[in-house]
């Protein structure tokens, strides 16, 4: 048969020939997201094996279009089908984030209508950029980014995609956030003044468990032991939903969930000053029931109620708290920081860091030295001086 004659090769096909030293290679024209194309080359020992790079190729700049959904089709979809494996929270926290960050509209550029196929990071960095530029930390648009990382890695896992563009995608510098913890003498001051104070056991179990706000407002009397010097970590109060008001506030409703992380869900020996603060919080329960009689609305048989015996909202205590600081004259501290406060405590008394790191319950050693390295020094001083103690220097060797 002529060259003329020769059957034309339909689009994508691909050409195999061979080279002048006698190697196949093969060249095929893809498309590209944008509408145009390009010409891409391999080789092979065999045409089979120059065949199934093809079909990995093809596969390759097929970044999406088999489905040609956008990026608001999919992510809409996206945060449905993630529902079953989050926390209640943690699935309010992604829908939030999706909704106002990826999908908004207000934004400069709509991504919602953006093929998925034609998401590039640049877009993802822009989008970043634009976050902070009104205003939001790094920190929140970097946390907006790693919750669209998740959702294109399933993209990925579903074929949609063969690269996470929100994975290269640069994110916005984040200063390190310095840790603000009370020292001894602040502690102390801070739980004699809050003694008879209605969240005054809330601030000394704080301090004495490291617990997280959301595991403390969970914590129920059968978490705690007989002789009542422990307790487990079985639940948080956690957000579960919110409406907005017509003013556009926001309104958040709260309910008990498993623990943030596996390591979560932990056993918590207490120090004196817990054991003292659940003692008072019992006596101080059985008063509010008895002067709130048949308004009483107590479930879970939770420790920490209101004065009607449902939980408390985190919100309020965090700014109680913010408040009874700056009465007491302490630095700018949050609730939370009472949990570092705890941390500190114990590492320089001298507490394994691995067994703080377990009260924690943090979801490795790692992140407990990470947020803890400012402590470090200090305990390494120790260590020398306690290993001086240990073998005091009895004479300058011989000559």
């Amino acid at each position: 048969m002529s060259q003329s004659s020769k059957p034309r090769r339909s689009a994508g096909e691909g050409a195999i020939y061979e080279t002048a030293d006698g190697r196949l290679r093969g060249s095929i024209l893809l498309p590209l997201p944008d509408g145009t194309s390009k010409r891409v080359y391999v080789s092979g020992r065999t045409r089979a094996e120059i065949t199934r790079k093809f079909d990995a190729k093809r596969k390759e700049s097929d970044t999406g279009s088999v489905t040609g959904e956008d990026l608001g089709a999919y992510l809409a979809r996206w945060v449905e089908a993630c529902r079953p494996r989050l926390r209640s929270s943690t699935h309010v926290e992604y829908a939030r984030h999706v909704s106002q960050y990826w999908l908004a509209g207000s934004f400069a550029a709509n991504l919602a209508t953006l093929p998925l196929a034609r998401l590039q990071p640049v877009d993802v960095e822009r989008r970043m950029n634009e976050m902070v530029a009104r205003g939001l930390s790094p920190s929140t648009a970097r946390h907006a980014r790693s919750i669209l990382r998740r959702a294109l890695n399933d993209a990925m896992r579903e074929g949609l995609l063969n690269r996470n563009v929100a994975a290269l995608a640069r994110p916005p510098r984040a200063p390190r956030r310095e840790m603000r913890a009370l020292s001894p003498s602040e502690a102390s001051r801070l739980l004699s003044a809050t003694a008879d104070e209605p969240a005054g056991p809330l601030y000394a179990m704080a301090i004495a468990t490291g617990c997280r706000l959301g595991e403390l407002l969970g914590l129920s009397w059968d978490d705690v032991a007989d002789d009542g010097r422990s307790l487990v970590v079985r639940r948080s109060l956690a957000e579960s939903g919110h409406t907005l008001d017509a003013t556009g506030g926001r309104h958040v409703t709260w309910a008990l969930a498993e623990p943030k992380t596996e390591r979560s869900r932990r056993t918590v020996m207490l120090p004196a000053i817990g054991v003292e603060a659940l003692r008072h919080q019992k006596a101080r329960q059985a008063v509010a029931k008895l002067a709130a009689g048949s308004a009483w609305q107590y479930r879970h048989n939770l420790i920490f109620t209101n004065d009607v015996g449902q939980p408390v909202n985190p919100e309020s205590v965090s700014s109680g708290f913010r408040k009874m600081a700056a009465r007491l004259g302490l630095q700018p501290v949050r609730f939370h920081d009472l949990r570092h406060t705890a941390a500190s405590l114990l590492l320089a008394a001298g507490v394994p860091l691995k067994v703080v790191s377990e009260t924690l319950g943090h979801s490795s050693i790692a992140i407990t030295a990470d947020v803890y390295q400012h402590v470090t020094p200090d305990l390494r001083r120790e260590a020398a001086d306690a290993l001086d103690r240990a073998l005091p220097v009895t004479g300058q060797p011989a000559d």
